[in-house]
């Protein structure tokens, strides 16, 4: 596992995934004539007893068990291939009380509603609790799905402190898989089971097809949708909306979530190029209310002593701002680390370290590509700044020497009295001094993992309208859903939880509707 992180994680993130993923074309937010739903005519091209929008986490899960239940299930797929941002994504899920959690990590007292009270800290007063209580309680069933269908948790990890929330609710959480039999691992091996188990139990696939159109019959129940080859698929007892969100949709972005607009505009966006939003207009066209928007995960950049796998090396660095000075506790849950830095004037920070955290070497997660070992390209084209002293990198990156001096001097006396850090102290890691020369800073930039926020739903999935009354025939689940997280991302393998929680009760409640 020591050879999955690094200081290129640190210092690299995810960006190369970026420059693969072009911006795809946008449409605004409110519903336009193309996304108006379209009367029940009673004339269908293609049948199915559940329809489902969407190859990813959340619409693969929901289509294993409504199949499962005896369903005819088709799942259109906007993409030439299933995943979505799952497949991206490093796997992993969030689950309390699992055996996993006691044998690998130690922990055997945890609970998921001691789970359920963490998200609901981080939430800040924005979730919906029932939401929120309904996916912990399922997490721990929602692991053994996984197991069922071949992955192997192999590692449970934690993912940092969040300083407004009690340290009691905090534990190790994060279930992470082993490679699987096609040496596939994260996101490739979760999606790769998932597809497995759809297309054994008979799911039709049709990719490289985008519903557009809800149908709607006279009585308002939902029976089919128009897709963008022109044809009109049925639903018979239910359409399952599992589009994820509107991570690349700018005008969703300008109305919602300004976050987003930065790293759509600087080519940060690390989604789904198909996830424009169509999901979320679709569902405003027939009355849907919306919940939670404005939510924002993202990947840092950063350098510092952020926890994450164990055994990872610890990383001796501090993030300062524009001013040269500490904000945050760098080894903080990196969701919260991120909104730190994007609330800093001109969102600007910088990852400042020295010669001792440049010479830890491996590779980055996800199989990005790493940075060059001794950061002659990046110096080159200037994503690495380097100084032989503070003052000169101080210059160099257009921050007050004095405070830079002050800071580094402030954190080495810190290590001198004890590696205890005096200004923040939830630092957990990356606890050595900065005092080998040269030195050398990079930007702290987020790259956008994904929208939160979306169509409002209850514990059955089922889409509510504006009156808070379920949309007949209606479901959704994944990021196209909002409510079960708030401002910012409440840790790693949160997504997946619900995508697995929520596509699980989509697909049961389906399978239970009458035909329409």
């Amino acid at each position: 596992m020591e050879k999955t992180v690094s200081r290129r994680t640190f210092l690299t993130g995810a960006g190369a995934v970026a420059a693969g993923l072009a911006v795809c074309g946008i449409a605004g937010c409110a519903p336009s004539s193309s996304n108006e739903p379209s009367a029940d005519s009673g004339t269908w091209d293609e049948e199915s007893d559940v329809l489902v929008i969407g190859a990813g986490g959340a619409g693969l899960t929901a289509a294993i068990v409504a199949a499962r239940g005896g369903a005819a299930v088709t799942v259109l797929e906007a993409a030439s291939t299933a995943g979505g941002n799952t497949i991206n994504s490093s796997g992993v899920i969030q689950a309390a009380g699992t055996e996993e959690q006691k044998t690998l990590a130690g922990i055997s007292d945890d609970t998921p509603e001691k789970h359920a009270e963490y998200y609901l800290q981080c939430g800040e007063g924005q979730l919906d609790e029932e939401l929120v209580r309904f996916a912990c309680d399922q997490a721990p069933s929602c692991i053994e799905f996984m197991k069922e269908l071949g992955i192997k948790y192999e590692v449970v990890y934690g993912n940092g402190t969040v300083p407004n929330v009690d340290p009691d609710v905090i534990a190790p959480r994060i279930h992470l898989g082993g490679t699987d039999e096609n040496d596939l691992v994260y996101g490739q091996a979760h999606v790769a089971a998932l597809l497995k188990a759809a297309e054994e139990v008979g799911v039709t696939f049709v990719y490289d097809t985008a519903a557009k159109q809800l149908v709607q019959n006279d009585q308002g129940t939902i029976t089919g949708v128009v897709a963008d080859d022109k044809k009109r698929y049925r639903g018979k007892k239910a359409v399952i909306l599992a589009t994820c969100s509107y991570d690349r949709s700018e005008e969703f972005a300008r109305a919602f979530n300004y976050h987003m607009v930065q790293t759509l505009a600087d080519g940060r966006a690390l989604t789904a190029a198909t996830n424009t939003g169509d999901g979320l207009r679709m569902g405003m066209s027939v009355g849907a209310a919306l919940e939670g928007m404005g939510g924002f995960i993202g990947l840092s950049n950063n350098i510092g002593g952020t926890p994450t796998l164990p055994n990872m090396p610890e990383v001796p660095g501090i993030i300062v701002n524009k001013y040269g000075r500490r904000f945050v506790s760098e080894s903080d849950h990196y969701a919260w680390v991120l909104r730190m830095i994007f609330a800093q004037e001109d969102h600007i920070a910088w990852g400042v370290f020295d010669s001792k955290a440049a010479a830890l070497t491996g590779s980055v997660v996800g199989g990005v590509s790493p940075m060059s070992d001794d950061f002659s390209k990046e110096i080159e084209d200037g994503t690495v700044i380097v100084a032989e002293t503070i003052e000169e990198l101080a210059s160099k990156i257009s921050v007050p020497a004095a405070n830079l001096t002050t800071a580094i001097d402030t954190w080495n006396s810190d290590m001198a009295a004890g590696q205890k850090d005096s200004q923040f102290p939830t630092r957990a890691c990356g606890l050595e001094p900065i005092d080998e020369p040269p030195f050398y800073a990079t930007r702290s930039y987020d790259y956008s993992l994904g929208a939160l926020g979306g169509l409002k739903i209850n514990t059955k999935a089922q889409v509510l309208d504006t009156n808070g009354d379920p949309i007949p025939h209606l479901y959704a689940a994944g990021q196209v859903a909002g409510g079960f997280m708030g401002s910012y991302y409440p840790g790693t393998g949160t997504g997946i939880l619900s995508t697995l929680a929520f596509g699980r009760s989509a697909g049961e409640n389906a399978l239970a509707e009458e035909e329409a």
